[in-house]
């Protein structure tokens, strides 16, 4: 098994696994639009997106959103989506898909990764502290819903 950065080739592959995921969360099935999207963050460059694979089959994927600190005048990354199709959980997939993304974001000197996870993903946040992710007990998150 192998972790790679998605290059535009990859893109339609890995959409349906993108779309998988979105049904994963709850979002209705639409494979144009999962393309779409990444193909959006892959032309504008404000996403990373690095793809597991195991035989010519993308098994899982994590991307990485770039950010800024005003406060430290830095780039950091937002690691928004993760995901392992279920038939390879369990074998490391994740923890490999997670140490590409930190390997990537000290390469590039990025101040941090930051992400969030529903309260009740406790097998996540195992696995987050696990590889040196502290949560933040000091900060609320708010949301101002446009849609």
């Amino acid at each position: 098994m192998i972790v790679k950065r998605a290059t535009q080739e990859d893109l339609h592959q890995l959409a349906t696994l993108f779309d998988e995921y979105r049904q994963f969360y709850g979002a209705s099935s639409n494979i144009k639009q999962s393309y779409q999207f990444l193909k959006h963050r892959y032309d504008n460059k404000d996403s990373v997106i690095f793809i597991h694979v195991k035989d010519d089959v993308f098994t899982g994927f994590v991307l990485l959103y770039l950010a800024f600190s005003s406060v430290a005048c830095e780039t950091y990354y937002v690691l928004d989506d993760v995901y392992v199709t279920p038939f390879y959980r369990q074998q490391g997939s994740a923890k490999q898909l997670i140490d590409t993304a930190i390997l990537f974001a000290r390469h590039e000197n990025a101040l941090r990764i930051s992400l969030e996870t529903q309260r009740n993903n406790l097998e996540s946040h195992r696995l987050y502290e696990q590889m040196g992710f502290i949560r933040d007990d000091e900060f609320n998150t708010f949301h101002c819903f446009l849609k």
